[in-house]
């Protein structure tokens, strides 16, 4: 062969390449590869897991959850994460997406960065975390551990047992009827602690920390600014609610307690009277 067949044959070869990988690709869609240990990966497609497999990924897709068996871990880059009612699951985690959990099922831990979290009623799960969204836990659900969010605020039913923390950096936490074994924390957000409510670890207002540079940017940015007036944390332990432990301050908040209500000490603040229910 000459070097002018060569070069031909190689550059035909390179290409090919790209039409080669789109047909990968698209092959992948329409059939998910099932590898021996049961796990499926699909780069474009939706998966319906309808018995055991190991592990389940998707990248584009929801993943749908339906099934006597249950996968042991569910993974999305951009998609939501749905686990239907009774059903089971290990570490459930999206990037882009939200994740819903059915009534009664049980999950381990359900980590997400942009997208909410909601739980049905009698659900389980070993913790709760995402970065840009709200959280919202049914009643009679119980947290093994913490729940956590960053920007976002937690809508929590009666009869919810969480054994962590609790804590968020901007966003409205109401609590009634609710149990928290840890601390109740945050740094920008209002705290109303309801009747029948009963908090075993204390509560904690942390002061705003950030080294970079100190302007209304990056307050914007990590919410220590709203408009032109620093926003200052109200908290309101109303009547019937319990907070065991230190409601400690390190910033300026607006502290309002119910003579009804029992606290423990208070650090870095004074408590004026609520007169509200």
């Amino acid at each position: 062969m000459n070097a002018h067949l060569l070069r031909r044959s190689v550059f035909g070869l390179i290409s090919a390449v790209p039409a080669l990988l789109m047909g990968i690709i698209l092959a992948a869609a329409a059939n998910p590869a099932r590898a021996d240990n049961g796990s499926i990966t699909t780069v474009n497609g939706s998966i319906h897991v309808s018995g055991e497999h190991p592990d389940v990924t998707s990248f584009n897709r929801n993943v749908d959850v339906d099934g006597s068996q249950y996968p042991s871990d569910l993974s999305t880059a951009n998609g939501g994460i749905y686990v239907d009612s009774g059903q089971k699951a290990g570490r459930v985690s999206a990037v882009n997406g939200g994740i819903h959990v059915g009534a009664d099922a049980t999950v381990g831990q359900v980590t997400t960065v942009n997208g909410g979290v909601t739980l049905g009623t009698g659900t389980t799960a070993l913790s709760l975390h995402t970065v840009n969204g709200s959280i919202s836990v049914g009643p009679g659900s119980h947290i093994k551990g913490e729940v956590r969010t960053v920007n976002g605020g937690f809508n929590l039913a009666q009869g919810v047992d969480i054994a962590g923390d609790l804590s968020n950096f901007n966003g409205r936490m109401r609590l009634v009827g609710v149990h928290i074994g840890g601390s109740v924390q945050t740094t920008n957000g209002d705290i109303y602690v309801g009747s029948g409510s009963r908090i075993d670890g204390g509560l904690r207002v942390s002061a705003f920390k950030f080294n970079g540079p100190d302007n209304w940017f990056t307050r914007l940015l990590f919410g220590n600014y709203n408009g032109f007036n620093e926003h200052v944390p109200t908290i309101i332990i109303a009547p019937g609610a319990v907070v065991t432990g230190t409601l400690h301050f390190e910033r300026d908040v607006n502290l309002y307690v119910s003579n009804r209500a029992r606290i423990g000490p208070v650090e870095g603040a004074t408590p004026g009277p609520y007169t509200g229910d």
